[in-house]
């Protein structure tokens, strides 16, 4: 037992104070003490008083009697960049913790001055590290642990009691073996781990004084009893087609003394045990516990040839991990592959020399699955593969066979893929290519109408000069019948027609369907250049295409191009032209305005139909108008150039939008003077100027009349005023 002494000459010795240094350093603990028996000595960090500024540390080394082991102290200052030590780490040629307890004594060298003088702190209260002893005791299985105390010199309390763990061979945890109060003396405590042969690992652990820190002392180890020591060799873990279930196969060379076997799966954190094969012959087994369908899992195997006196089996050393195989894979999107991947069999014994890709497809039909296939072939070092050229409409199951150079054979978990592709609707069909009234055209597609499928559906305009469709518009989408409306603003449609289709792409950017096309319709027309005949004659290119054909055209006309049209005449889907005589219509303006509606051939009940551009034809004014009158005041040819409830005029404008005149009159004298003027066609000449008859002779009449197209016609002729 480590005795308690020497304190009182060391108090004398280094518990003095100096004059000069204010601010003293804390230790607080030591740790970290490693196979070379080096360990790392903490305190807290330097808290200048006033103007204080660190110099240095002055570390001394002592043994747990207060014999200084080193006679120069350890300078410990701040680093390059002015960081302050907060832990020194010993030097392994110089001190051993491994060997025995070390005491350390610090001062720290400050200055108040920039460093023109320093001072040397109170030295500290030593501080000692935790060593601790163990050997085989006097009873069978009995190991005895003593140790000394951190506060050995000063005496001081710690902050909790000792804690004594060993690390546990397989999980390689620290176990707590048991808690022992704390005493400045240190303590014992004898373990029995029981009699089976082992190598036995503890440590001590102690909260520091200041209730923050911890102790950890080295690390002892201890062999005691004998037997077989060797380690199984985890060949490889297979996982089991039909139950999913990792198998893990070992190797160990069994003697009379083996009794069995356990197995334990590895973790982040250790190991933790999952099975015990009591038969010693037994080179491998299921995990009934595994999870090795949904992920990777590593195991390791360890022996044992002796039972605890609790009847639990004290197991040598376990092997290392080794892994099963775990395959992840998915269709490509919108693709008839597979991509597989994989991760390595770690730790199977001699390395994988090869991959087998296998793979069964399933038979909706029969309900079965086919006999495994060979997909390829591959080297270690390549955990990925591409399945291709496969069928979209079934279901594949994979897995991935290794084989190591030692012969061993591990299979990963099945991966089943179901292969999708989007159904392809029906064919979009284009109902209408119709003219609107502002000269765009309005395209209405109608989609399949049971389709999940969402598509997106683009417009094409035919292009005559090198025979190609180019894309218009934005594409729509569509799914279960939407109809869709595309409006094309970007055509004349006066000048001729347009052609249009529709492609339906799938969400895998596949053209699944093409329309029908949809050309619009190209009205023109002409009015006769016979005086005397006044028929309109229309033609247009036929509308193409509706479903069920053309089954009439609608001819609609307006008498002016600021009224609305009205049908006219209704005429068989097979024809494409229509002559109009509008001689009994001389009283409107003459401006006959034409649209062409096709109308699709329906039984069903439901219009549907495609309107073409307006077309205008414009009759000249028909004017009559003397050469002269007589105003006589007999009531015959009193006014010029016509009575005034007897207007001689026709196909000519009525009024204007914005109120201004549709006729201008302007008689003139011989001599240029104006007679008389009148802007409407009721106010007419009655042969007087200034309320007097003009004298009887020839006169100059000027007329200007707005047609039904607002274009002006002037008529100048001579006009004879005679008195009989």
């Amino acid at each position: 037992m480590i005795r308690f002494s020497n304190i009182v000459t060391f108090s004398l010795l280094y518990l003095g104070c100096c004059i000069c240094a204010i601010a003293q350093p804390n230790l607080t603990h030591v740790e970290n003490i490693n196979a070379a028996g080096q360990g790392t000595l903490n305190w807290e960090l330097f808290t200048p008083v006033g103007a204080e500024e660190l110099v240095h540390y002055e570390i001394k080394v002592f043994n747990l009697s207060m014999d200084l082991l080193s006679p120069n102290a350890h300078i410990v200052g701040p680093d390059i960049n002015g960081v302050i030590p907060i832990g020194w780490v010993t030097t392994s040629f110089l001190y051993d913790l491994n060997v025995q307890g070390h005491c350390f004594v610090s001062e720290q060298i400050t200055t108040l001055d920039g460093g023109t003088t320093q001072d040397a702190s109170p030295a500290s209260p030593a501080l000692c590290s935790i060593h601790l002893n163990a050997q085989v005791g006097v009873n069978p299985g009995d190991i005895d642990l003593e140790w000394n105390s951190p506060y050995y010199v000063t005496g001081d309390a710690a902050g909790g009691d000792f804690v004594i763990e060993k690390l546990n061979m397989v999980t390689a945890v620290w176990d707590i073996v048991a808690n022992v109060p704390d005493s400045p003396n240190g303590g014992t405590y004898t373990d029995n781990p029981g009699p089976c042969s082992n190598i036995h690992i503890y440590r001590i652990k102690q909260l520091a004084s200041n209730g923050i820190d911890t102790h950890v002392s080295n690390s002892t180890d201890l062999e005691t009893g004998s037997g077989n020591n060797s380690v199984p060799t985890t060949t490889h873990v297979d996982v089991d087609p039909n139950t999913g279930l990792a198998v893990v196969h070992f190797d160990y060379e069994v003697t009379d003394e083996t009794l069995g076997y356990i197995v334990y799966k590895c973790t982040p954190s250790g190991s933790a045990e999952v099975l015990q094969i009591g038969d010693p012959n037994t080179m491998s087994s299921s995990i009934p516990t595994s999870l090795a369908s949904n992920e990777t899992e590593s195991y390791r195997v360890s022996a044992f040839d002796c039972i605890n006196d609790d009847g639990t089996p004290n197991p040598n050393a376990a092997s290392d991990c080794t892994s099963s195989i775990f395959l992840v894979g998915s269709q490509i999107e919108c693709a008839d592959k597979a991509q597989l991947n994989w991760n390595e069999p770690f730790g199977m014994d001699g390395g994988v020399d090869t991959y087998t890709i296998e793979y069964s497809v399933y038979n909706d039909v029969s309900g079965v699955w086919s006999s495994w296939m060979i997909a390829d072939s591959q080297g270690a070092g390549y955990e990925s593969y591409l399945h291709e050229n496969l069928n979209v409409d079934q279901t594949y199951r994979y897995r991935i066979v290794s084989e190591s150079s030692t012969g061993n054979i591990a299979r990963s978990n099945n991966h089943e893929i179901t292969f999708t592709y989007p159904d392809a609707p029906d064919a979009p069909v284009i109902s209408r290519a119709s003219v609107m009234d502002d000269g765009g055209v309005e395209i209405v597609v109608e989609t399949d109408p049971v389709s999940t499928e969402i598509c997106d559906y683009q417009l094409y305009r035919y292009v005559d000069f090198d025979n190609s469709w180019i894309p218009i518009l934005d594409s729509q989408s569509s799914t279960m019948g939407i109809s869709l409306s595309f409006f094309d603003m970007s055509v004349n449609t006066d000048t001729k027609s347009f052609t249009y289709k529709c492609i339906a792409t799938n969400e895998c950017g596949a053209e699944v369907g093409e329309s029908n096309i949809g050309r619009t319709i190209f009205l023109q027309g002409t009015s006769s250049e016979d005086p005397d005949d006044f028929t309109n004659s229309l033609f247009w290119n036929p509308y193409e295409e509706f479903v069920l054909g053309v089954g009439s055209y609608e001819i609609l006309r307006a008498n002016s191009r600021y009224e609305t049209a009205t049908p006219l005449e209704s005429i068989s889907g097979s024809l494409t032209n229509f002559s109009d005589n509008v001689e009994d219509l001389y009283e409107q303006p003459g401006d006959f305005c034409y649209t062409i509606v096709a109308l699709e051939n329906n039984s069903s009940g439901g219009l549907n139909g495609a309107k073409s551009n307006r077309v205008c034809l414009t009759e000249d004014p028909l004017i009559w108008i003397p050469t002269a009158f007589s105003p006589n005041g007999d009531d015959f040819n009193q006014y010029y150039p016509w009575s005034k409830d007897d207007v001689k005029l026709g196909f000519v404008s009525h009024s204007l939008p914005n109120g201004e005149p549709v006729f201008y009159m302007t008689i003139y004298s011989r001599w240029g003077d104006t007679i008389f003027s009148s802007t409407s066609m009721d106010d007419v000449w009655d042969g007087t100027f200034n309320g007097d008859p003009v004298p009887d002779g020839v006169y100059s009449t000027v007329i200007r009349i707005l047609d039904g197209a607002g274009r002006w016609h002037v008529i100048s002729q001579a006009v004879n005023v005679v008195r009989p």
